[in-house]
């Protein structure tokens, strides 16, 4: 055969090393740290838009419904996704500061139909 694959049965070595840097992304930093990062910046967003006494309301145009964390998660992934696209050209990822959230708020604001209460 041309190929390396182990046989059928055959049990694969144990290799806690190879499992521990499969926890770890690009960054150095864990999955479970990133994920705490995008959960503490969507609820920094939401403490600025969102439900729970935000400082500037945001509410769907459609719907009339607050501005949900779902779409604030939704807004950060394509912001991300902007930062890491080499083509986008001043967009970079800095860990959550207040640009970071005010890009997030005018993607909200133009891509998911959100505007402000009372506007």
């Amino acid at each position: 055969m041309c190929h390396n694959l182990p046989r059928i049965g055959y049990k694969m070595p144990y290799n806690r090393e190879v499992i521990k840097k499969s926890l770890i992304m690009n960054s150095g930093t864990s999955s479970t740290e990133l994920n705490d990062m995008l959960t503490n910046f969507v609820s920094y967003v939401d403490s600025f838009y969102g439900v729970n006494d935000p400082l500037y309301p945001m509410i769907n145009v459609e719907t009339k419904q607050p501005l949900s964390k779902i779409d604030i998660l939704a807004a950060t992934e394509f912001y991300l996704s902007q930062c890491s696209d080499d083509r986008v050209t001043n967009c970079e990822w800095g860990d959550g500061d207040s640009l970071d959230r005010e890009r997030v708020r005018d993607i909200l604001l133009e891509e998911y139909n959100y505007k402000f209460v009372g506007e």
